[in-house]
C-alpha cells in the first residue's frame, strides 16, 4: 500500500506548486485546472500502485494455490496407487511429504499474504477507479456548465467542494486498505506463533515416547 512505499516526492511537489497559483490570487480557470490536473495524477498514482501489487500478489497467490492443490491431491492418491500393484508399491511412501509441500504452499501464502493481499488490493483498485471516474464526470459536468475563464468566488468554492470530497474519500480508502493490511499482518504473525509454539510442545512429546 502507499503508506510503505511513499508517493513519488515530484507528485507532491507538482499538487503544492499548483496550489500556490491560487495563494497568489492567480484565480483564473488556468490555475484552477492544473491543480485539479495534479491531484488527479496524485490519486491516479495509488491506483498505478494497487494495480501493480495486485497484479504481483495475484500471480505469487495463484502459485501456491497450484502447489497445494497439486502436492494435496498427489499426496491423497499417492498411496491408493501404491496398493494396486508392486510396481506402484514405491508411491506408497510419498504420501506425508507431498502433503507437507501442500501444507508449506498454504502457510507460505498465510504468512506472506498473497492471497488476502490480492484481494485488499483489487478491492482498493476498483474503489479508486470509480472515485476517479466519478469524479472526471462531475469535473466535466462543471466546466459544461461554467464555461467562462474568469472564476468568481462562488464558482472558486464549488471546485473546492468538489476537490475536498474527492482528496478524503482518496484518502479514505487509502486508509481503510493500510487498516486492513496491518491487521492481516498481526492475525498471520500471531497464527505462525501459535503454529510454532504447538510444534515446540509436540516435540518433547514426542522424545518421551521413543523413551
Amino acid at each position: 500500500m502507499p503508506v510503505n512505499t511513499p508517493q513519488k516526492p515530484d507528485l507532491f511537489k507538482a499538487v503544492l506548486d499548483a496550489f500556490k497559483s491560487i495563494n497568489e490570487a492567480k484565480q483564473d480557470k488556468a490555475s484552477i485546472k492544473r491543480i485539479v490536473e495534479e491531484i488527479n495524477t496524485l490519486v491516479h498514482d495509488s491506483f498505478d500502485y494497487y494495480a501493480a501489487s495486485g497484479k504481483k500478489h495475484g500471480s505469487k497467490a495463484r502459485l501456491t494455490r497450484w502447489i497445494s492443490i497439486g502436492f494435496g491431491t498427489l499426496g491423497v492418491i499417492a498411496p491408493l496407487l501404491g496398493g494396486i500393484s508392486e510396481c506402484l508399491k514405491w508411491l506408497t511412501g510419498l504420501g506425508y511429504p507431498v502433503l507437507a509441500i501442500a501444507g508449506a504452499a498454504m502457510l507460505a501464502d498465510r504468512t506472506f499474504g498473497y492471497t488476502r493481499g490480492h484481494i485488499r488490493y483489487v478491492i482498493a483498485q476498483l474503489e479508486l477507479k470509480h472515485l476517479l471516474t466519478d469524479f472526471q464526470v462531475q469535473w466535466s459536468l462543471w466546466l459544461a456548465n461554467n464555461p467562462q475563464e474568469k472564476i468568481e468566488p462562488t464558482q472558486l468554492r464549488e471546485v473546492e467542494a468538489l476537490l475536498q470530497k474527492f482528496v478524503d474519500r482518496a484518502h479514505e480508502i487509502v486508509m481503510a486498505e493500510t487498516a486492513a493490511w496491518g491487521i492481516a499482518v498481526v492475525e498471520d504473525m500471531q497464527e505462525l506463533k501459535n503454529l510454532v509454539g504447538q510444534n515446540a510442545k509436540t516435540k518433547p512429546a514426542a522424545s518421551k515416547d521413543h523413551v
